[in-house]
């Protein structure tokens, strides 16, 4: 099986199954299949001729400067670049061939009286994140032409469910139920949330599963990317899920002090530097009422790489696939930007937990972080 799950085809999305994209996803399949045993080979070699005593940080970096001149890794780096590009080709043409039916599909959501967007003409993007396309993506996530542009939005979402081979399932949700049932309910069972702020929301992926655990709540998504935030409003009128959506920066919202109950993020932190993230930290608590929880959900592999292979893997990923930020900071570095921004050390915590969908396949692994604290 190629597709861990079938893609949901709401409205907003291209319906044609394009059988190029099963075709893509195989050769990107098989490409992974190799190229982490070619990594883990190359460096059990190199490790051999190092001791246990040896810097662990010195032996890494000397390691990654001999890898980085080997041809056939060097060839694998080239291979990473071209599937990548590739898929945002294939996404293209699936949203070309659809193009009059999404238009009049997002036209047709703009008479739904459910949730809002608030934009901003004059929005005064952050430096750090017009400095690259992440993750290669034509134009970037910022792109947007026109008031009625969401195009950006739509290619994110189809994007993403093409690049995972739908391992965050059908609606590219499996983050927000992740923090959902192995964060809130298992660590915070007492919480029932009244206001709830997701940062950095991009299209809404996991923002609408707190619309369906907490229905009584107002569940906000914000975001830098207008197209994007277009596309999450009409994306969430399909799926029937009201949702509040609005361009703010989460380092300085326009939100007023103690306004929410719930701030989360959903790997927003490895996209936006070390600085950055300290600040989105002094805003969540801000933000939070007395009592009010922040969880900002990443992925170990970018935070915490277990092993060499995974932090070359990572660290790799800055160049060849445009991320620029994935290394600006160290675990440890969390807890300091928690105690700058209000919160008490003994509130701080750290739980490592399986990711949802991966859980219910049966799977145990731990590859999720969860960065909590509670405002006192």
């Amino acid at each position: 099986m190629v597709f861990l799950y079938s893609q949901t085809k709401h409205s907003l999305i291209p319906q044609a199954d394009s059988e190029e994209n099963l075709v893509l996803a195989q050769e990107t399949k098989e490409f992974r299949n190799q190229f982490f045993p070619l990594l883990h080979n190359k460096i059990t070699e190199m490790s051999a001729a190092y001791s246990e005593s040896d810097d662990s940080e010195i032996v890494y970096r000397d390691i990654r400067r001999q890898l980085d001149k080997i041809p056939e890794v060097q060839a694998a780096h080239q291979r990473r670049r071209i599937l990548q590009d590739r898929l945002w080709k294939r996404v293209a043409i699936d949203l070309k061939s659809d193009r009059a039916r999404l238009i009049k599909e997002w036209e047709s959501s703009q008479n739904i009286n459910q949730g809002n967007v608030e934009l901003n003409s004059d929005f005064d993007y952050p430096r750090h994140q017009l400095k690259a396309d992440i993750h290669r993506m034509p134009g970037g996530y910022l792109q947007d032409d026109n008031n009625s542009d969401f195009w950006t939005g739509a290619t994110y979402d189809h994007g993403v469910f093409l690049y995972g081979m739908g391992w965050f399932g059908g609606l590219n949700d499996e983050l927000g139920h992740t923090l959902i049932n192995n964060v809130l309910l298992k660590y915070y069972p007492e919480l029932t949330p009244q206001k709830i702020l997701d940062m950095g929301c991009s299209v809404g992926h996991s923002t609408l599963p707190y619309v369906s655990k907490y229905p009584n709540a107002e569940v906000w998504g914000i975001d830098l990317g207008a197209s994007l935030l277009r596309y999450a409003s009409a994306r969430a009128k399909a799926l029937n899920k009201k949702v509040y959506f609005a361009q703010q920066n989460a380092e300085k919202t326009k939100f007023a002090d103690n306004s929410f109950d719930l701030v989360v993020s959903h790997i927003l932190l490895h996209e936006i530097p070390c600085g950055a993230r300290k600040k989105v930290f002094a805003e969540s608590f801000r933000l939070l009422k007395k009592g009010g929880i922040m969880i900002h959900l990443e992925s170990q592999l970018f935070l915490s790489p277990p092993n060499m292979v995974a932090r070359y893997f990572r660290d790799t990923e800055v160049w060849v696939n445009s991320e620029p930020y994935l290394g600006s900071s160290k675990l440890e570095d969390f807890e300091k930007y928690s105690l700058s921004a209000g919160f008490d050390l003994a509130d701080f915590q750290i739980y490592r937990v399986p990711a949802y969908y991966a859980q219910q396949r049966g799977e145990k692994k731990a590859g999720w972080m969860a960065l909590c604290a509670t405002k006192r």
